[in-house]
């Protein structure tokens, strides 16, 4: 039987789709800690749906099963193919069809990693808010089959919200295409909301319509410092109260995690990083963060109570400034 799905697969593809043996790299079975499994059967890279389809179908007929593979960056082992299996890898399906601005939409292919799909949603002013430290190698479709949340959810929510409609293949080869670009949709069964976290089991995702936003004017960041927890959900009541729809994203470091990271910015850099830092936009813009941050910083003392100090401790970092308040860092 194992040659014999092999036999098809190559029949119905070029070389350069189906690897085999010797072809088949170790990444297509090593997980992120480089620990390696047994090499899969064959590994399959199709580029669109309906190579999905014949290769699902395939399988299917031969009754052999197939695990998915997207920017394995999965900590829990789910993309590693178990002996016998066929690996259907989607890093050839990384097509971004169309940026449609004026629906606030984006089509793309599921095994494009999502920096790529910010970028070029950015190119146009645009910003898709799904994001989170593995942009550079996670896909479209590995955020939906986990509905992955990220750092901006307090806002714009779990990848679940931001899918307008998808396309997907069921485990004979079925084909299911529903990718819709309208936000307003009340015909029937949402059947997109089946394929979203439910990590392939259900049937592989191959493309999606995702909402996009227009990309802010301008960003400012604060790392502050509080005493517990209870301070830190105050915080979180006094940014949502002051910032309202504003307050795109708000996430907590515990001191030993705060700790560790400061003493490898300190032997990378070289620099004293023991106090927490203001990371503000440059320009115009610095004196306007630190007015903020110092009237934020005495609106939590007041709300914390006579004699407490949450804390917002700050100050501009002037050179050591970073203009790209996406991604900040911990800066001494």
């Amino acid at each position: 039987m194992p040659a014999a799905i092999i036999d098809d697969l190559r029949a119905a593809f070029d070389a350069t789709t189906v690897l085999t043996g010797n072809e088949i790299d170790a990444r297509y079975h090593t997980d992120m800690a480089g620990v390696p499994v047994a090499q899969p059967l064959a590994v399959v890279r199709p580029r669109s749906t309906e190579d999905v389809s014949k290769v699902l179908g395939l399988c299917h007929q031969a009754r052999v099963p197939v695990t998915t593979q997207g920017g394995m960056t999965g900590l829990v082992r789910a993309t590693m193919p178990m002996p016998g299996e066929i690996v259907l890898s989607t890093e050839r399906m990384n097509a971004i069809e169309e940026v449609d601005t004026g629906g606030g939409v984006v089509i793309t292919q599921t095994g494009v990693p999502l920096q790529r799909l910010q970028e070029r949603v950015g190119e146009s002013g645009f910003m898709f808010p799904l994001d989170l430290g593995a942009r550079g190698s996670c896909t479209i479709g590995g955020n939906i089959s986990t509905n992955a949340g990220g750092n901006r959810v307090i806002r714009y929510g779990m990848t679940r919200d931001l899918v307008l409609g998808l396309e997907a293949v069921l485990a004979d080869g079925t084909i299911l295409s529903g990718v819709r670009k309208y936000i307003k949709n009340n015909t029937g069964v949402d059947l997109k909301q089946l394929f979203v976290g439910t990590e392939g089991t259900l049937g592989v995702v191959t493309r999606a319509a995702l909402r996009i936003f227009p990309a802010p004017a301008e960003q400012q960041v604060a790392l502050c410092a509080l005493p517990s927890f209870d301070k830190v959900r105050a915080l979180l009541a006094l940014a949502r109260t002051r910032l309202g729809g504003d307050l795109t994203a708000f996430e907590a470091m515990w001191n030993e995690y705060y700790r560790l990271t400061t003493e490898l910015v300190k032997r990378r850099r070289g620099a004293a990083a023991d106090q927490p830092s203001l990371l503000c936009s440059p320009g115009s813009l610095r004196q306007r963060c630190r007015a903020d941050s110092q009237r934020s910083g005495a609106d939590a003392r007041d709300s914390a109570g006579a004699g407490d100090d949450p804390g917002c401790n700050h100050r501009q970092l002037g050179r050591g400034c970073r203009g790209d308040l996406e991604n900040p860092r911990l800066l001494g």
